[in-house]
């Protein structure tokens, strides 16, 4: 489903705007539906020790928690210190998940997500400290088909808002698309209890404060098979993108990424492992 849903936001963009001068804007439902199949690529099998249950939404008139899987510590590992201090400091952006999605749209707009990608599959071992044995970033060939359309994006510039504080906050699209939330009928409904022992089961080394995490999907197999263990042969055609267009609202214009700021000047920084203990803001 991953897979299926990053070819054909690619596609449709690639359709409307490789032949034309035009930038690709957070306005463009096709490019949040980009967004939401790359954010899901980097939530798919998340550790559980790195999900947190903190973020309270409606559902016919009962209050449910979403999960809030954060991976700021992982990105910053493959960033470059100035991207790292820039994101930091947007006063928008409060919270390790607001600076996960805000520094992959950033990525897009600097033409990186490409180079960020072959960097993270050089980083095995470190990619194995978050993520459990079945995730998509651990499977070479759905690794190769991911890579295979990072390419593909190219063709394409964007000019995507990386600075709103809508960001601080998961929607349901991306996690219901990596297996960690089941939508049905555009439905919120949290996953059933029993379903975090077989996660338990398949990742040992996530820590004993995750488990009573009843949220997590212990789901396994291919990313664009196995997403979710339930039902869902009614929502195998690709997830509505509307559900991700709560990226469409735009921040103030922010300073790009430092000119000398290529790939190659690409530096490994220590991990802040204790920022993934803080608590994002209301």
């Amino acid at each position: 489903k991953i897979t299926k849903k990053l070819s054909s936001s690619l596609r449709a963009l690639q359709i409307r705007y490789v032949t034309t001068d035009d930038i690709v804007t957070s306005d463009d439902n096709d490019a949040n539906s980009l967004c939401v199949a790359l954010e899901a690529v980097l939530v798919h099998g998340l550790k559980a020790k790195f999900i947190k249950m903190e973020k309270r939404r409606r559902n016919k008139g009962h209050s449910v928690s979403l999960p809030q899987p954060a991976f700021w510590a992982l990105l910053k590992t493959i960033t470059h210190r100035n991207v790292i201090s820039q994101l930091e400091n947007i006063s928008y952006i409060t919270t390790d998940v607001g600076r996960c999605r805000s520094w992959l749209r950033l990525a897009l707009n600097e033409c990186l997500m490409e180079c960020y990608f072959l960097t993270l599959q050089r980083e095995k071992s470190r990619l194995m400290e978050f993520y459990q044995p079945f995730a998509l970033m651990l499977d070479m060939e759905d690794c190769d088909v991911v890579l295979s359309y990072l390419q593909g994006l190219s063709s394409l510039s964007f000019d995507l808002s990386y600075k709103s504080s809508i960001l601080n906050e998961w929607t349901v699209s991306p996690l219901s698309l990596a297996g960690l939330w089941l939508d049905e009928s555009e439905q919120v409904i949290p996953y059933e209890p029993h379903r975090r022992k077989s996660l338990d089961s398949v990742s040992q080394s996530s820590s004993s404060d995750d488990a009573n995490n009843p949220m997590i999907n212990g789901s396994q197999g291919k990313a664009d098979s196995s997403a979710l263990s339930l039902d869902t042969a009614s929502s195998s055609s690709q997830l509505s993108s509307s559900l991700g267009s709560d990226e469409q609202s735009r921040g103030a214009t922010a300073p790009t990424l430092a000119q000398n700021s290529t790939f190659s000047s690409i530096v490994t920084d220590e991990a802040d492992t204790d920022e993934l203990s803080k608590s994002p803001a209301e």
